[in-house]
């Protein structure tokens, strides 16, 4: 690669990374604020709220970087333009196929990039983003000890502690349980949660239960129940003092056994062939067909949109009106590609017809946009709407003239 190709490379590369981390870096900020409860209900560290949110950004650099690398490819051919560069290559004889070799092996590196995405790295981090949330969410232990605020743990179970030491020891306990018809208010001076192979139990010590309505029942360790004494009792509350007493926490755990696993989500060998039992394959198997295809096809459409810009601004332009006339009508025909892919995209759960139509709408428009880069095809304005363009350019004259 020479001089000419490293600087026209290497202004199309900084451009292009500039977009994507500018374009993903905000709409990871708005996608992040919906996992902020991670931080504010579950106790997680700001660190682990930026781990976990960050495995999304290989699907928002996914979609953005097509768009990316039309950005770049305009923004370098609209700068080589302006600065006369291309006038000057083209006097001396430089053709527009050897001004796009650079951007060519730009766009060839992003495709590439995009299908490895899409193919295997967005999966991935996908499934690692659901286990990892779903692991935090089921972290009982962050989640209960919250010193100084009042947790709902479940409809009608609140938990309260007036601190926690570092070891993991909770002082100041209070716990109301109103989910059964008798209500229970637990107190004790201190407690730590253990977890076992019989589930998950924080041991209470030095306390007592209150219990209102419904039918007395005694229950908690059998050191408890011999030294614990019944103060109080009626036909309606009682109260229990006890020196130890496990509360059960383990249905308050979520099970990650047997979730549903997306397809976005699998592998692309399960994606390829997923077995007879699978859910998706039984009730929904164009969700797999969708998904096979938007993979394979997602290195396709960078491809396109290079072609796009490629097509409209590879050839000199000696005004800056036909410079911004060009950039007008490649953003239409951009936006069209991409709507395009969506629809196809659509399509491909109910109709299996549409599969073909989705590798050949980027390959076409790649084949358009060389026939035009060649001069075989010879794309001009409609006269209507440079008619209008005079006009109105005449109009805007005449008022600033008076």
């Amino acid at each position: 690669m020479g001089r000419l190709d490293r600087y026209i490379f290497s202004t199309a590369a900084v451009a292009f990374l500039g977009v994507v981390v500018v374009l993903a870096g905000m709409i990871w900020a708005t996608q992040a604020l919906r996992q902020l409860d991670l931080v504010t209900s579950q106790g997680q560290t700001i660190i682990a709220f930026v781990a976990i949110t960050s495995l999304t950004m290989p699907t928002l650099v996914l979609v953005i970087a097509p768009a990316a690398l039309f950005i770049a490819t305009a923004y370098t051919l609209l700068k080589l333009n302006g600065d006369s560069e291309i006038v000057v290559m083209a006097s001396a004889g430089m053709g527009p196929w050897r001004l796009l070799r650079p951007l060519i092996v730009l766009s060839l590196i992003v495709s590439a990039f995009c299908a490895l995405l899409a193919i295997k790295v967005v999966p991935a981090s996908l499934a690692t983003f659901r286990q990892q949330v779903t692991k935090v969410r089921a972290d009982v232990v962050s989640f209960v000890a919250q010193p100084g605020r009042f947790v709902n743990l479940s409809q009608g179970l609140v938990f309260h502690v007036r601190e926690r030491a570092p070891n993991g020891v909770m002082r100041g306990i209070f716990i109301n349980d109103a989910r059964d018809d008798a209500v229970s208010t637990y107190l004790a001076d201190r407690g730590q949660i253990i977890e076992s192979d019989s589930g998950i139990f924080l041991v209470l010590e030095n306390g007592s239960i209150q219990r209102r309505g419904g039918v007395n029942k005694e229950a908690g360790t059998e050191q408890g129940q011999e030294k614990g004494q019944e103060k109080g009792k009626s036909s309606n509350s009682s109260v229990v003092e006890f020196q130890r007493y496990a509360f059960d926490l383990s249905s308050l755990a979520p099970n990650s056994q047997g979730q549903d696993v997306k397809p976005m989500e699998r592998p692309i060998s399960f994606v390829l062939n997923p077995p007879e039992d699978d859910f998706y394959l039984r009730f929904f198997p164009g969700r797999y067909r969708e998904e096979v295809h938007k993979r394979l096809s997602a290195g396709l459409y960078p491809m396109a949109f290079f072609a796009i810009a490629a097509a409209a601004l590879a050839r000199p332009r000696t005004t800056r009106q036909s410079q911004v006339a060009a950039l007008a009508a490649i953003i239409p025909a951009m936006g069209a590609v991409q709507i395009g892919n969506f629809a196809i995209a659509g399509q491909l759960k109910t109709q299996a017809g549409a599969v073909p139509l989705i590798y050949l709408l980027p390959i076409l428009t790649v084949v358009l946009c060389a026939m035009v880069i060649q001069g075989w095809i010879r794309l001009s304005p409609p006269a209507a709407l440079v008619a209008l363009g005079d006009w109105l350019k005449q109009r805007f004259t005449r008022r600033a003239a008076a």
